[in-house]
């Protein structure tokens, strides 16, 4: 699928109709890891520091003993080992082929760097915000620094649009859903005595509902063309969804909840009202479009340990009984679902 992606199946005993999409992300980022692991990467500037190795390595284990038990399950279990979540296109690919329909339900799951390590966490609805991301490039026109007026000034331009951009959340709060607007990149100018022609801003903006995705998207273009009436640039919008919200089914979420409890005691199952990733996002949620599903988070935390409690950090270092516990919950809700013994 794609580059590296992979689609895999295992049909059980007999076909019941039934059929479960077990979904792993398996791509790494461009980090420099700083931890003694004994899995530490060889590629320099490249980490799995979201846990992307962790849920690979669970659900290969869970895809070899599904295997070896396939006369004890009725129905088919399908694989989704997905690239480029963090680019939010990696699912697009299996999207592409329909290879996201036909199936009744949609499991994955995702390292919590904060929960400790035999505890499994479930957002009862929102789980993660959607993301879109878009980018702003300002065209202007050079002029030396000491005559401004002879040019137009992209830098300056693109300045005022990052203030007003952070502004935002603030302005419609109190009409919204809780937003963000990220600004990851703000370039421009070449050299100090040169008016700069050209500006890039990239960013995302991450919410819980359709109507503050759109009143976002109509606030930027806004600011843009205001932005080019009084600067005398031109602004050019780029979007892109990356990932819709992510939002679990109540059913599925209880069916997954009844396994992990069974597996690790229903003292370590927690059920958070808030979603669980917050702004962050991921597109598991693009599974959940054209089925039932629910995305659990599974604690790699371990007292005394020194490694980070955030993702996307170069000291994360994972308790790695959670390939144990994350390839335990793939097997026992699959096979809980399409009817072990049927």
């Amino acid at each position: 699928m794609g580059e590296t992606g992979t689609y895999g199946w295992i049909r059980g005993k007999s076909d019941n109709g039934r059929k479960i999409l077990l979904r792993a992300d398996i791509d790494a980022l461009p980090l420099e890891e700083q931890t003694d692991l004994p899995y530490k990467s060889v590629n320099p500037g490249v980490m799995h520091a979201c846990g992307h190795d962790i849920h690979a390595a669970a659900l290969l284990a869970a895809a070899k003993k599904l295997a070896e038990v396939r006369e004890e399950f009725s129905g088919t279990v399908l694989l989704a080992f997905q690239q480029a979540e963090e680019l939010g296109h990696g699912a697009r690919y299996f999207q592409e082929l329909g290879l996201t329909k036909g199936y009744d339900r949609a499991f994955g799951v995702h390292i919590a760097p904060d929960v400790p390590v035999g505890t499994v966490v479930l957002s009862r609805k929102e789980d993660a915000a959607s993301c879109d991301f878009f980018r702003l490039t300002i065209k202007g026109r050079k002029a030396h620094t000491s005559k401004p007026h002879l040019g137009n000034d992209a830098l300056q331009a693109g300045a005022v649009l990052v203030g007003e951009l952070a502004k935002l959340p603030g302005r419609l709060l109190p009409l919204a859903e809780p937003i963000n607007i990220g600004i990851g990149i703000f370039k421009a100018g070449t050299s100090y005595n040169i008016v700069a022609d050209s500006a890039v801003i990239e960013s995302s903006i991450r919410t819980f509902s359709e109507d503050s995705r759109s009143r976002l998207k109509e606030k930027i273009g806004e600011l843009a063309d205001s932005v080019e009436l009084i600067y005398g640039v031109q602004v050019l919008c780029e979007y892109e969804c990356f990932a819709k919200t992510l939002i679990n089914d109540e059913t599925a979420r209880q069916e997954v909840a009844r396994v992990a409890a069974s597996l690790l005691g229903e003292d370590k199952v927690q059920l958070s009202g808030q979603p669980v990733f917050g702004f962050a996002g991921d597109d598991f949620s693009e599974y959940l479009q054209e089925s039932q599903g629910a995305y659990a988070h599974v604690g790699v935390w371990q007292e005394g340990s020194d490694s980070a409690k955030v993702l996307h950090n170069e000291k994360l270092a994972p308790a790695e009984e959670a390939v144990d516990i994350a390839a335990d919950l793939h097997i026992n809700y699959a096979l809980a679902f399409l009817g072990q013994g049927e």
